[in-house]
């Protein structure tokens, strides 16, 4: 449950996933051994023999809720960090084991003195908190197709489907057929040979020539 003690607030996370999962499994486990021992208890005729092993170890880590913390971090951002470092300490009680461990741990390590790589919070040379948003892209976003540029569009529309293929220094177009492959029409006119000439050669490349068919022979 939340509290308005912020520094009592960010280490309310518990325990973090694999910490849950090995201590589930290690009470799996304590809880099959405890039951053979007990069964050879009440059948065996010199209970010394039985004994309890210790318990295995368990890792233990732990899930601090850092969000509210680093937004008040990110609040003090534009003060002079001599300031923010005192309200610091007057916020979280570092007398106490809870206090320490934000203050020491978390939010002093995420200032430092000089801007870096991937640094969120840093101090300028005027002495002032500064941070750095980074933009977060989820992947499937990074690999979707991303809209044509408008001379793009332009230039798509200006070549309708068309493809053009040069014989010595003239230009043709070729036209595409209803079966899906191309057949060579017209001479380009002086316009549009010298527009197409002009297109950048990465953008010509992919409407120069006619593309191979799946079912044409080597």
């Amino acid at each position: 449950m939340s509290t308005k003690n912020l520094s009592r607030t960010v280490i309310e996370g518990g325990r973090n996933g694999y910490s849950r999962f090995t201590r589930r499994h290690s009470n799996a486990v304590e809880r099959a051994r405890s039951h053979v021992i007990e069964h050879k208890l009440c059948l065996a005729t010199d209970p010394e023999t039985a004994f309890f092993p210790p318990r295995e170890a368990s890792y233990i880590g732990f899930a601090d809720k850092l969000g509210p913390a680093m937004r008040w971090l990110r609040s003090q951002v534009g003060r002079p960090w001599d300031k923010v470092r005192s309200s610091l300490f007057e916020r979280f009680d570092i007398r106490t084991t809870a206090g320490r461990h934000i203050v020491f741990d978390h939010l002093l390590e995420e200032v430092r003195p000089e801007a870096r790589y991937r640094q969120r919070f840093w101090i300028s040379p005027q002495g002032i908190l500064r941070y750095r948003a980074y933009e977060r892209k989820r992947w499937a976003a990074s690999q979707r197709r991303q809209p044509l540029p408008e001379a793009e569009v332009v230039l798509l529309a200006w070549l309708g489907g068309r493809r053009v293929i040069e014989h010595g220094s003239r230009l043709y177009w070729l036209l595409p057929t209803p079966h899906g492959g191309f057949r060579q029409y017209q001479e380009l006119n002086e316009i549009d040979g010298a527009r197409f000439r002009a297109l950048p050669g990465w953008f010509r490349e992919q409407f120069t020539g006619a593309p191979p068919t799946n079912g044409g022979s080597s």
